[in-house]
């Protein structure tokens, strides 16, 4: 993987550059499907070796340097969420929200949205998973989430952070299956990064051209024992990069975009298509 830090792909722990109020120059009146948002895919699997690291930022740093999308994966253990993957169990969902929040307190005028899914456990389906995601959210406090499943302008969400639930239970915010959504994870071998492509241009082509109110959501990431995530995202980041820095900054909509270890270039390219 190295230590490597370009525009469009970043393996270090710290982004080259900073982004943590572009929201701020947004107009109230903008829906958030009409938005282009940089995300990442994965956003807490930062160790797990070559075949499993996704990210080399924390959530605090990919904030700052611009993310507005993270995608988390929970486990229910023993009555509690811990976040996906974590052997020792030590790190858990009020972890995030935390680091959240901490981050909403100091740029009030910003927006988090937060993918939550459940991983199941060797016994299945936890019954028990939304009302602990309810009870977690109860205790960071309920001011601070949308809980309603419309798709709001931006001024009505400054500050506050949006689920994206994708589980079943009680509606606590966006439901995720409500998204047009292109992922495409499983890259055979590195030969089908190109086919990889593809996908995620043609959802980012029909996010910029439609005229419907969803939300697009297109995850750039992919692997494989075949095609590892950093090898993926070292050329999708690029080719990525390279499509957007050939519309020379016009405004468009591409939705959210999640990607593996985003270089910040590549982070304010999508930030300054809004």
């Amino acid at each position: 993987m190295g230590n490597i830090q370009r525009k469009e792909y970043d393996a270090t722990n710290n982004p080259a550059i900073k982004n943590p109020d572009w929201m701020s120059l947004v107009p109230d009146g903008k829906s958030l499907c009409d938005l282009s948002i940089p995300g990442t895919s994965k956003s807490t699997w930062l160790d797990g070796g070559d075949i499993n690291q996704r990210q080399s930022w924390n959530l605090t740093s990919q904030y700052e340097a611009g993310i507005r999308f993270v995608d988390i994966t929970l486990q229910c253990c023993h009555k509690k969420l811990s976040v996906f993957p974590d052997t020792t169990h030590s790190h858990f969902f009020n972890g995030v929200l935390t680091d959240t929040i901490n981050f909403l307190r100091h740029h009030s005028k910003e927006v988090i949205l937060i993918r939550v899914c459940e991983v199941y456990s060797i016994f299945g389906k936890a019954e028990q998973f939304p009302q602990l995601v309810i009870c977690y959210i109860r205790g960071a406090g309920l001011s601070w989430f949308w809980k309603a499943p419309a798709i709001p302008t931006l001024g009505q969400v400054r500050g506050k952070i949006i689920i994206l639930q994708d589980f079943d239970g009680p509606v606590i915010g966006i439901p995720y299956k409500s998204l047009i959504v292109t992922d495409h994870a499983y890259v055979p071998t590195i030969f089908d990064i190109g086919h990889k492509w593809l996908s995620v241009k043609r959802n980012l082509t029909e996010a910029q051209t439609s005229k419907a109110n969803n939300m697009y959501l297109t995850f750039t990431s992919g692997c494989s024992l075949g095609a590892y995530p950093y090898s993926v995202a070292r050329e999708i980041n690029y080719k990525l990069y390279n499509f957007l820095e050939h519309l020379e900054n016009k405004k468009n909509r591409w939705g959210i975009i999640a990607m593996d270890f985003p270089g910040s270039y590549l982070v304010q390219a999508i930030i300054q298509s809004n």
